[in-house]
């Protein structure tokens, strides 16, 4: 998505296909549909046959998507689910745990500090005193994330002596799609790309249930996400009321400005 951006605000419209059908790979197959198409209507434009024949073809290489085997779900409270199954709060056993892959995805896999983490889930202790501490959250983590022991120890939540990661390239995370399709959408707007950015916007706006992790209100970490996803969220609902009000749709020009208005 973000690759997609680029080139659409760059102008370099073969790179820019190219980004676009490989981010089409990610897409269900109404939002795929709509970018392959337009990559075949641009490259038709300007006469480059071999990227018209790579979206013709999209569909017959186009690997099958099974979903991952973690998900986890912040806009609104957080919910994990495993292969599809929504994870019971029983099985954490443990807040810090929760609290733990929160602040994680709240720096979009960005290394946190150990030190971070030990002051943020223990306010007023020592940190001398919280490294076991902190080791037995950190595994609690990774066994309700993998409580079978499929993959690797590293596979979700990455430690060294110092840091702790999430591993984003091997978690679903619904904020992080929301972003890649509200500012892609956006992006391809400004780019006069209007058939393809609709399909992207429509599925970032409807599946925005709630700002950012909106049971820690009050939690600073996750303040920047919270403000960037919300941001993303009133541009894309504000775009998608202008084109329904263009297209005459008062229902839902004022579906969409009921819902800017609720956040």
């Amino acid at each position: 998505g973000r690759s997609a951006a680029v080139w659409a605000e760059i102008g370099d419209p073969i790179g820019q296909a190219g980004a676009d059908l490989t981010y089409a790979d990610r897409l269900d197959d109404a939002a795929a549909r709509a970018v392959v198409e337009g990559v075949r209507r641009r490259m038709g434009e300007i006469g480059c046959r071999w990227m018209m024949e790579r979206a013709d073809t999209f569909y017959a290489r186009r690997p099958a998507r099974p979903p991952g085997p973690v998900r986890v779900e912040t806009l609104g409270i957080l919910r994990l689910l495993r292969d599809g199954v929504t994870v019971p709060a029983p099985a954490w056993r443990s807040r810090k745990a929760r609290d733990i892959l929160k602040i994680l995805l709240a720096r979009r896999g960005r290394p946190v500090t150990r030190e971070f983490l030990m002051e943020t889930l223990w306010p007023g202790e020592a940190t001398a005193n919280l490294a076991n501490r902190l080791h037995v959250a950190v595994s609690t983590l990774r066994s309700v994330l993998d409580p079978d022991h499929r993959f690797d120890g590293q596979r979700f939540v990455a430690t060294d002596d110092d840091t702790v990661r999430a591993r984003l390239e091997h978690l679903e995370v619904d904020v992080e799609s929301f972003l890649d399709d509200a500012n892609t959408g956006l992006a391809l707007l400004r780019a006069g790309r209007t058939d393809e950015a609709l399909p992207l916007l429509v599925r970032a706006e409807s599946g925005y249930r709630g700002d950012f992790l909106e049971e820690d209100l009050y939690a600073d970490w996750a303040v920047p996400l919270r403000e960037q996803a919300r941001a993303a969220y009133l541009a894309a609902a504000a775009r998608l009321a202008q084109h329904a009000r263009e297209a005459g749709d008062i229902d839902a020009v004022t579906r969409y400005l009921l819902r800017i208005l609720e956040h």
